[in-house]
């Protein structure tokens, strides 16, 4: 699940994933105001860890697929905070 969600965030803007996804954890470094965003829409989870910039996103060892969901909808949430909306072309 940890590689799935890294996958997942990785090619976001302003989304760095600091270290290689070898167990549970995707530490990754993420704009302030998508912290901020993600802890205000109640998703939990550990900042200031690592080199102090990154986040510490955690996944259990016993991920069910309702957790699936939730890490889905996860990177939803992370991908509508960090992606600008588009801008309407003028012809």
């Amino acid at each position: 699940m940890a590689k799935r969600l890294a996958a997942g965030i990785k090619d976001l803007a302003g989304i760095k994933i600091a270290y290689a996804v070898d167990s549970n954890a995707v530490f990754a470094d993420l704009p302030q105001p998508a912290v901020a965003a993600l802890h205000d829409r109640g998703w939990k989870f550990y900042t200031n860890v690592g080199g102090w910039e990154e986040a510490q996103l955690m996944c259990s060892w016993d991920t069910t697929m309702e957790d699936v969901d939730q890490l889905d909808q996860f990177v939803a949430d992370l991908r509508a905070i960090v992606t600008p909306p588009a801008v309407p072309q003028e012809f």
